[in-house]
């Protein structure tokens, strides 16, 4: 394989001034970097990349257990629209983080997000079987799961021929 290895997680929000409150919450500490690019001081390499002339933005980074980014960005220009974010859609996606205490975690953010789960799960078969997991949304009603590993952590070592964070 020749990807080396996960860089960065990309999120389109409507608010940054909403979404980094929510999210320096929820992961317990400040973004790592917050700018705004204008394509008119950046040379439009933004919008070369992305495909949208003309784009300003502004965006927020956080580091990611494993050494991940989640990267927050909010369009000026082109101004965002909404898409339905059901999670049974074509095309959305959900951040999964795994936590040491998923019960901690819940009550933590309860009266900050909206639980899809009433409670953590547990995992009746398959690799995860034995572990604790819930869905949230954030502001923008993006999916986060939360999972709590049963005993013997990540399930995919077999599979997986990268390194296990467990040793």
């Amino acid at each position: 394989m020749a990807f080396l290895s996960i860089d960065h997680v990309g999120v389109a929000v409507t608010d940054l001034g909403v979404s980094v409150p929510w999210w320096t919450r929820f992961l317990e500490k400040e973004p790592f970097m917050q700018g705004t690019w204008i394509a008119a001081d950046v040379e439009d390499y933004v919008g070369k990349i992305v495909g949208y002339p003309n784009c300003d933005m502004s965006g927020a980074f956080w580091a990611l257990p494993g050494g991940a980014v989640l990267e927050m960005l909010q369009y000026h220009n082109p101004p965002p629209g909404r898409v339905d974010m059901a999670t049974y859609n074509a095309g959305n996606t959900h951040l999964c983080l795994e936590t040491e205490d998923i019960h901690r975690d819940y009550e933590r953010m309860r009266d900050h997000a909206v639980f899809v789960s009433p409670e953590p799960v547990r995992c009746a078969w398959g690799r995860y079987e034995g572990a604790l997991t819930c869905y949230l949304r954030d502001p923008d009603d993006i999916s986060i799961e939360l999972i709590q590993f049963a005993e013997g952590g990540r399930p995919f070592e077999v599979e997986s021929p990268f390194v296990n964070p467990y040793g």
